[in-house]
Formats: C-alpha cells, structure tokens, sequence
C-alpha cells in the first residue's frame, strides 16, 4: 500500500514523466514507470524525466543519500519546502571542432590549483579539445569561471561522484568518443600527503613543457602498441600497492572478462591519475567501470573506494590487452619519453610510504641546484645575493610568514635580512621581534614587509630569552604557516621552497640532519637526533604545533629559561602530525661564534669534543659556496 502510495505521488510530480522514463528504461511500461523507478531506477541512477537527476540531487543532499530515500519522492515530500535545488540530467556535449586527433580531459575541483593546471595546458597545441569538468551545483564553481580560468576549454558540469575518476568517466559518456585516438587526463590533484610536490610532479612527468606533449603525441600516433602514458616516478608497482582495492577491483575485471591472477602480476598504474589513454583502452574501462557505478556519499579519503579501485584500474588493462607505456621523468624535464613493456627497472617492486617518495622527489629537484650554487655553477650565493628594490619587487611570494627573534646582533642580523630576501620565494610578511638594548631600526633599513616589534627587556625575563620573544612574535603573525629564521644562521635561497610543500601535510616540519660551524673555531659538527631538529630550522602551522609551541615557551622549564631549548620539549611534546625529513641537501647551517650577543645553548663552546677542525674553511665553502664572504671566520 506505502509503494502504491507514493507511486501515484510520483506520477503527479511536474518531474516524472512515464513515456520519457521509459524511452530511456527499455522494458518498463508506462503504467510501470513510477513503481520501477521507486523500486529500481532511482538505486541504478535512472533519471525520472528530462529536467531532474537522481544522481545530481543525492549529490548535492548527502543527508537524503544517506538516508537511503527515493530523491524525487523526498523533494516532492520536503526539497521544494526546504528550497533544496534540482538539476536536469546530464546531457550530451557539442562537440568543439577542434582538429585535433585526442582530447585533453580536466576536472577542475580545487580552485587553488586553476592557475597551475591553465599554465599547464599551455603545453598542448591549439588544435587539440580540452574538456574541463566541474561539480555542478557547486557554490565554488560555474560554467563562467571555467570559462574564465580555462580560455578555449569546453566547460562541462558533472556530478560530484567517485572523484576524478568519476567525472572522467563522465566526461567520456557524453562526448563524442570516435573521433579521438588517444585523451590525457589531468585534475587539481589535492589530498593530506604533499599535494604540491605530488601535483607538481604529476604535471612534469605527464604534460611538462611543449616538447614533452609532442613526444607523448608521437608515441600514440606511431605505436599503436603504447596503450598508457605519464610520469615515470610515479608508475608504481601494482600488487605492492593494492592495499584495500582487491576486494573492489575482482569483479571489475571479472566484467573486463580479466582473469583476477592479473592482480598478482608485475603491472604498474600512475599514482595521482594523471596520464595518457589510448582509445581503446578507454573503451575496455568504460565497460566494466562507469560513472553510475559510484554512490553519492561515497567516502573520498579512505583507501579502497571504488575510485581508488578506478585508479589501478587503467594499468590493470593495459596489461592484460598486452599493451606498453610511454614514461617521462618527473626529475628530469629534459629526459625524452621512453616506452616500456613494463615496470621501469628502477621502480621498487615494494611499498614506498608515498611522503617518504615525494620528499625524496624534492630533494632530488632542488638539491642539484643547491649543489651548483655552492660549486660557482650557478647564481644565487655571494655577489649575486645583494639585496635590491628592483629584485624585492619582482620575486614572487608565497603564502607563509617568517620568524626571527633577535637581540643586540646588527652585524649578524644584516646578514639574516640578505638570507630573508633572497629567498626565491619571498615571504608574505616577516616578523621581527628584538630585545636588544639599542634597537635594530636605529641600526639597520628594514623592508616595508618586515613587522617589527622591539620589546624591551623587563626584570621577569629570563636569562635566555628566545621564549619570550617567540611569545611576543606569535600574536603578530597573520599568515597560517610559519618558518623559523634564526638572526646567527645560514639559510640556502631555496630553503623555504624546499620546506613549504611540507606544511601542506603536515603541521611541524624540519630538517633531521643539523649542521653547524663555529666561525671562530673554524670547525663543524653534524647532529641527528631521532625525536627532533633544531628550532632554528623547524616550521609550522597555525592550529596544533602553534599552540603546542605557545605552551612550551610559557612553561618554567629550567632548559627554556636558562639555555633556549625549545625544540627539544616543542617536538617531543607535540603528538600531532609532525614530519622530520630524513633527506635533504645543505639548505641550512647553524653559525656559532659569530659576532653579537653570544648565545647559551650547547654547540657555542668550540672546545666540546664532537667538532671537527676546519682550519681552511673546506666545509664553510662546500656549504655555503661564495656566501663565505659573509662571513670571514667571525674575523
């Protein structure tokens, strides 16, 4: 009786329409239409009409989803009192004319990364279509901002189901398939595990510069055996990363008539989905996968969704057809597109925790620039490094803060204003606090940029008193990420473009490996200890480590107050998500003995045992290269 019920509320809707319904159900009559749909259709997606989708309003209504209601007889029932939206079904798009031979296919979710992806697609020729796909109904997206961030794009509004995977798959429903041979497919990669590192190199190894793209496009055009393509690190092996996907992935291949052994077999998929597909690898994935297979609602972070199922899903077929892949390396622009029959040798048959691959990635990016700067191969360090207006106003900036607490040092903090404006990524605002006795603005020019705060010494203050000034300067910070400049340190121009992506991930960062050198004892030493790293080269973010940090420096702790430890009891106490890199170059150098106030922690004191002589200046120079001059051994 219920089901009779709400049938004829259905049939009364403005939404259902009985011979639309089943014009697109074969085998459902008329008389039937309303009682399928309540039964069946809405469950498999079927739309009930040409101006409303199940999908679209499960969507955009979680909590009906949830519910497990029939969305056209809850709208009718409660959406259209609650002023909840409908939207029509998908639609077929026009196809753009261009002359191309493949499509480039883009979903457009994160609009932090619209610019890195328009940048990115400058890459292709003219002649090629690109789609860009968007969540419909999406307060963040339009068609018009598409349109506007992508010139030249097809903009095409899709359901917010299954991820990138999902609006791929819907993408590829509605356009005109035959007239393509291959596609590339790109997103606004995000996620909780170095998301720019990881996008970055997404985009090197899978699109890259021009060149790249016309490499690429000849391997599809001249090897009809090359069925995938990307980037190279990024291949991973499959067995090792299945995880929780197997269970999802059997009856995905059962429909692909694919053996599930297949699993277990030496194949490989990109981590990230972003690559190159050959038509008729598309036409084999869009007959066991489509966009209907994926459930409003559906958890998008958790491993063993049937998105991350889609994923391996590409490298799963491509080498059951027996296909090859075309490969470029993320490290190396210039390095040509190889095609493989397989795993690239040097891609570990086992489980690499993806930050510890991606940090490795950075490393290898920046650390043969670093290494070439020091050598005199590079610019960058020395003469090269004087502070200009010219060059302040054209370096680009990122989106954090720096901080230094500092004291009765001008000569030392002169060169700590070199080491903050020559970063090759500026900071956003840079905040100086000094307790020195004559302030530093009677000494020193600071940028319009820098906030400065000289706070005067009072009888309540410690004997060091880092905890104090790093109090005082965390109430002026505006910005939500946090880098540590030390007023005594060297710090490489590329230091904080090596440890930002981190900050994305995690909420304190730094650099395991701490180097120092006394500049008057002419000797260095390396620390590695296991829990933490030296403040001088830590960063963080506002939230957790902040308060965490906050709390550290008001506490009576004896280490504090009299020597500065705050690292030490800042690591070891903070329980959230925290991260010490393992591998990096030589970004940072802990000076000791230089001129000014001299400090209290250990490592000032040139006779403890573990410092290493230095009496030429080897290390200062294999460091530090022409920023040597800087410095002259605290003379």
């Amino acid at each position: 009786m219920k089901r009779l019920l709400a049938a004829r509320r259905l049939n009364k809707s403005r939404y259902f329409d009985p011979a639309w319904y089943c014009a697109h159900t074969p085998g459902v009559s008329a008389r039937g239409a309303a009682r399928h749909y309540l039964a069946q259709g809405a469950a498999a997606g079927a739309d009930p009409g040409p101006e409303f989708s199940s999908r679209g309003y499960l969507a955009a209504n979680p909590d009906v989803a949830a519910a497990a209601v029939n969305p056209l007889l809850h709208y009718e029932d409660y959406g259209r009192a609650e002023g909840r939206a409908v939207q029509p079904p998908l639609g077929k798009i026009a196809a753009p004319g261009g002359t191309g031979d493949y499509a480039v296919i883009v979903h457009a979710y994160h609009p932090e990364a619209f610019d890195e992806l328009r940048r990115a697609l400058a890459a292709f020729p003219g002649s090629v279509d690109r789609y860009v796909s968007y969540p419909r109904g999406s307060d963040l997206h339009d068609a018009a901002r598409i349109a506007e961030a992508f010139p030249g794009a097809v903009p095409v509004a899709v359901d917010n189901l299954g991820q990138d995977v999902g609006a791929f798959l819907q993408v590829l429903e509605r356009i005109e398939r035959g007239r393509y041979r291959f596609y590339c497919k790109l997103h606004t990669k995000m996620g909780d595990k170095l998301p720019g590192l990881w996008r970055g190199a997404l985009l090197q190894g899978t699109v890259g510069a021009a060149a790249r793209v016309a490499q690429f496009e000849a391997a599809f055009r001249n090897r009809p055996e090359v069925l995938l393509g990307g980037a190279r690190e990024l291949f991973l092996h499959g067995p090792s990363y299945l995880l929780d996907n197997a269970p999802q992935l059997a009856p995905l291949l059962d429909k692909a008539d694919v053996p599930a052994e297949v699993l277990q077999a030496d194949w490989g998929f990109f981590g990230g989905t972003f690559c190159w597909l050959r038509a008729e690898l598309v036409e084999r994935l869009l007959g066991c996968l489509r966009a209907g297979d994926f459930a409003p609602g559906m958890a998008v972070r958790r491993d063993g969704q049937l998105a991350h199922a889609g994923e391996r899903l590409t490298g799963l077929l491509a080498h059951a057809m027996g296909g090859q892949v075309a490969l470029a390396s993320c490290i190396d622009p210039g390095a040509p597109v190889e095609v493989l029959a397989g795993l690239p040798p040097e891609a570990p048959r086992h489980n690499v925790p993806m930050t510890e691959m991606l940090g490795g990635m950075g490393t290898q990016w920046i650390g043969p620039a670093v290494a070439a700067m020091a050598a005199g191969e590079a610019p960058g360090l020395g003469e090269s490094r004087r502070v200009s207006a010219a060059a302040l106003a054209a370096a680009q900036r990122g989106d954090y803060a720096i901080l230094t607490p500092t004291g009765d040092r001008p000569e030392a903090f002169a060169q700590c204003l070199r080491m903050v404006a020559t970063q090759s990524l500026l900071p956003r605002e840079w905040v100086v606090v000094d307790d020195g006795h004559v302030p530093l603005t009677a000494q020193l020019d600071l940028p319009d940029w820098a906030r400065y705060l000289h706070r005067p010494r009072s009888a309540g203050d410690p004997r060091h008193t880092l905890s104090c000034n790093v109090l005082a300067g965390l109430g002026q910070i505006s910005a939500d990420k946090v880098l540590i400049f030390e007023d005594d340190d060297w710090y490489s121009p590329l230091y904080a473009e090596f440890l930002l992506p981190w900050l994305d991930s995690f909420d304190l960062v730094g650099l395991n490996l701490i180097r120092y050198y006394h500049l008057q004892g002419r000797a260095w030493k390396h620390g590695h200890p296991p829990g933490h790293t030296a403040f001088a080269q830590s960063a963080f973010c506002r939230g957790p480590a902040w308060d965490g940090l906050a709390r550290v420096c008001r506490s009576q702790s004896a280490e504090i107050r009299d020597h500065g430890l705050i690292d030490r009891h800042w690591w070891h106490g903070f329980e959230g998500r925290k991260y010490l890199i393992q591998t990096h170059p030589a970004l940072h150098l802990g000076l000791k003995g230089g001129a000014g106030r001299p400090g209290l922690a250990p490592g000032h004191d040139r006779a403890e045992l573990d410092y290493n002589p230095d009496p030429e200046g080897a290390y200062l120079k294999e460091v530090m290269g022409a920023d040597e001059v800087y410095y002259k051994f605290g003379e």
